[in-house]
């Protein structure tokens, strides 16, 4: 990592740590709370919309970039900022999944016709909605997306085969998560919320859409550097909702069925010990596709992840 994306790092961070007291009280004054129910994994009403330090955060490394005389792309911007939006906007009064939907596509098909024109615009508009709802979905325990978001970032800012403004947005990005955790993890004092879901779902999505293409053309090795990290919350995601679509339920009612749920109710494991394990199979992902000869490695790390929960069981049927 160079030393401009370590400072935007460190300015993220200490941005978004220095901003969280402040959202969180401003949460609370607005009875902006997560109420549990039964299907919940807390137990007392928390504030939800934690993503607003983050977004902070996100100015703080941006500033920082600038002043090294570095930049972001504004396509990066434009995606964190106005899913972002879109994700307070559900938080606070509630939005269907039509407009939702509506607005991740519209803003992928434009980040990516920005990058790689008609061609571009069709990956981004599957691209943007894809990240962003793996964000939300997997979003269900302490310290998972904060830590998931720490290891994409880290891993994408140290890459050498990524646009140099994709390394910095990762470093930013990383900062974001890293500032966030302490009102996550052990125990939660502050949720991310949608707006720090799509926040980070909408900036992480918008950087492997524009890394995916050099000067028109599609950047395979750009677009696997980007987009590894995210395997593991991508697997888990997908083979949530096939399961769930198979047996015919919605896929969008909440459940306990995603790997990383199954693995708590299966070992009893506090939070923050299975979000690390989710964490270290992304950092693990991102690190072995660097190099291409590697990059199959990243199938049996997910594999392994998503087996957690059957081999947690059967070791504790022949224990």
């Amino acid at each position: 990592m160079t030393y401009p994306a370590l400072g935007a790092l460190l300015a993220s961070t200490a941005s978004t740590a220095a901003a969280g007291p402040v959202v969180k009280t401003w949460l609370h004054r607005r009875r902006n709370l997560d109420v549990p129910n039964d299907r919940s994994s807390h137990t007392v009403p928390t504030p939800r919309g934690g993503g607003l330090a983050c977004a902070v955060g996100a100015v703080a490394g941006l500033l920082a970039a600038r002043s090294a005389r570095r930049e972001v792309s504004s396509e990066w911007i434009t995606a964190s900022a106005a899913l972002g939006f879109v994700g307070r906007l559900d938080d606070h009064v509630g939005l269907r999944a039509a407009p939702r939907l509506s607005a991740q596509v519209a803003v992928g098909a434009g980040v990516g016709a920005r990058s790689g024109g008609i061609k571009g615009a069709i990956v981004g508009a599957v691209v943007m909605p894809t990240i962003v709802n793996a964000f939300n979905f997997m979003d269900g325990i302490n310290g998972i997306s904060g830590g998931t978001a720490v290891a994409w970032g880290a891993s994408v800012a140290s890459t050498e085969g990524v646009p140099s403004q994709s390394r910095m947005q990762g470093a930013v990005t990383a900062g974001m998560g890293l500032g966030f955790l302490p009102y996550n993890v052990p125990e939660a004092s502050m949720f991310l919320g949608d707006v720090g879901s799509y926040l980070f779902g909408g900036g992480i999505a918008a950087t492997v859409i524009q890394s995916s293409f050099t000067d028109k053309r599609l950047d395979l090795g750009a677009a696997v550097n980007t987009l590894s990290p995210l395997i593991p919350y991508l697997a888990d995601t997908g083979s949530t909702i096939v399961k769930r679509a198979t047996r015919g339920e919605s896929i969008t009612q909440a459940h306990r069925e995603h790997a990383y749920q199954r693995l708590i109710q299966e070992t009893g494991w506090p939070h923050w010990r299975v979000s690390g394990i989710a964490a270290l199979a992304s950092a693990l992902c991102g690190y072995v596709c660097h190099t291409p000869r590697r990059s199959l490695a990243a199938i049996p790390v997910t594999g392994i992840y998503l087996a957690a929960p059957s081999i947690a069981r059967s070791m504790r049927s022949s224990s």
